[in-house]
């Protein structure tokens, strides 16, 4: 290998930190001024507007994560399902196993209480 080889992959080293340089900058530039309104607390829709920091029930953030988790568990089924008829007998055992076991997660969590609002 020749130093010349290497040639291709500084020129897009170099573009990509000339790009990423350009866009920042930009950004620097183009950016709103700050003002007090935007400068608030927010969280969850709701303005912080008293001293005393409100405390949210840990229900609202079980029940966010558990949207989350089940969520990027069903993602994977779709890919599955596409490719099931290409794999045969092999996918659909595996695609049976991950329901079956997404199933038995949301039948745990729902004994346990953790969807029900206190």
């Amino acid at each position: 290998m020749r130093l010349w080889d290497y040639l291709p992959i500084l020129i897009f080293m170099g573009a990509g930190l000339l790009i990423g340089g350009a866009i920042l900058g930009l950004s620097k530039i183009g950016r709103p001024k700050p003002n007090a309104v935007k400068g608030l607390p927010y969280e969850s829709g709701i303005l912080a507007t008293t001293p005393v920091r409100q405390r949210f029930s840990i229900d609202f953030y079980m029940t966010a994560m558990l949207f989350i988790v089940f969520d990027v568990e069903l993602a994977f089924i779709y890919p599955i399902a596409v490719t099931l008829r290409d794999r045969g007998v092999t996918a659909l055992i595996i695609m049976l196993s991950f329901v079956v076991t997404v199933v038995a997660a949301l039948v745990y969590i729902w004994r346990r209480g953790a969807l029900e609002w206190r």
